[in-house]
């Protein structure tokens, strides 16, 4: 896959092909059934497939306050696309000049002058343009104009739900990791780098790493199984979100949120080390215990839990 940062780096080489257009924040079931659609057409009409989406996401520039919290940060993004090998992948700056243009401007000068494309395929709920005055009837009104095709591709549904980035996101923030996953195609992911903590784990004889997240979704709190990616390498291990209550007793609602990862039959020091941890499956809530003991305890009966449910996955 060719990598094309931003619209003024398209070059004439680029032009022709068929084009899946949108966010694709989270590049879930839905995406992936536009760019799979898309690839098939190109590849019967012998034409390179293309993929232009976005380095943010719109509302980011256009209404920072309802902008939502990205599922896939922007180099994730570019990887799930790259492993669905299109032909080329052009990330746009969606800046306040993009955001200004017109619906008309945008097919005259971004889809037909600077793209040249044959096909645009999009999702049922496309939007474009100053203001999202743009929609499907009004690209497809103007397709027929400037001589290109349109292809809308219908949303995908889980039983009775539609797939969709904002359903995701809501299923990701109430704990519920495992459908988000189903979801998306894959596990939900956060980024981060490791920091101290309290040292609470190695007390305990379970030290953990604490997470700080690069601004993804952080699912509630609780004791979660997962994988966690430490410079290239998958381990299996465990995840709490919470504000230690066990520790805090009476001040939990005051504590700060925080991230630790139990890395099963790990001992390496990596303070300072962005990693990747995947959520598996969320196994209890957060609790307040007696002890620490206690605390430990339980520990020890949620990495078993965790052991059982990993040799499945």
């Amino acid at each position: 896959m060719e990598l094309v940062l931003g619209l003024d780096r398209v070059e004439k080489r680029h032009k022709g092909g068929i084009l899946a257009l949108g966010t694709f924040d989270g590049v879930h079931l839905g995406h992936q059934k536009v760019i799979e659609s898309l690839k098939r057409r190109a590849k019967r009409l012998k034409k390179r497939s293309i993929v232009l989406t976005f380095d943010i996401h719109p509302l980011k520039t256009i209404d920072p306050a309802k902008s939502p919290p990205l599922l896939t940060p922007r180099e994730e993004k570019i990887d799930l696309i790259r492993n669905l090998e299109v032909d080329i992948l052009i990330l746009a700056n969606f800046d306040r000049g993009f955001a200004s243009l017109s619906p008309e401007k945008f097919i005259k000068d971004i889809l037909v002058a600077r793209l040249g494309i044959e096909e645009v395929f999009v999702g049922k709920d496309f939007t474009f343009g100053r203001g999202a005055k743009g929609n499907i009837a009004f690209l497809k009104k103007k397709s027929r104009e400037y001589g290109f095709r349109v292809k809308v591709i219908p949303p995908v549904k889980m039983g009775r739900r539609v797939i969709s980035s904002t359903a995701i996101r809501e299923l990701i923030r109430r704990g519920k990791v495992s459908k988000a996953s189903r979801l998306l195609g894959y596990p939900y992911t956060l980024y981060g780098r490791v920091v101290h903590g309290e040292s609470r784990g190695k007390e305990l004889g379970y030290p953990t790493a604490n997470i700080r997240p690069h601004y993804e979704i952080i699912p509630s709190d609780g004791v979660y199984v997962g994988r966690i990616r430490v410079e290239g390498k998958d381990w299996d291990g465990l995840l709490n979100i919470g504000t230690q209550p066990t520790f805090h007793k009476g001040l939990a609602r005051e504590q700060k949120r925080v991230i630790e990862a139990y890395i099963l039959d790990f001992n390496q020091r990596i303070y300072g080390q962005d990693i990747k941890v995947s959520f598996l499956e969320k196994i209890r809530d957060e609790t307040a215990f007696k002890s620490p003991q206690a605390l430990k305890a339980q520990i020890k009966r949620d990495i078993a839990q965790a052991r059982k449910i990993l040799n499945f996955v």
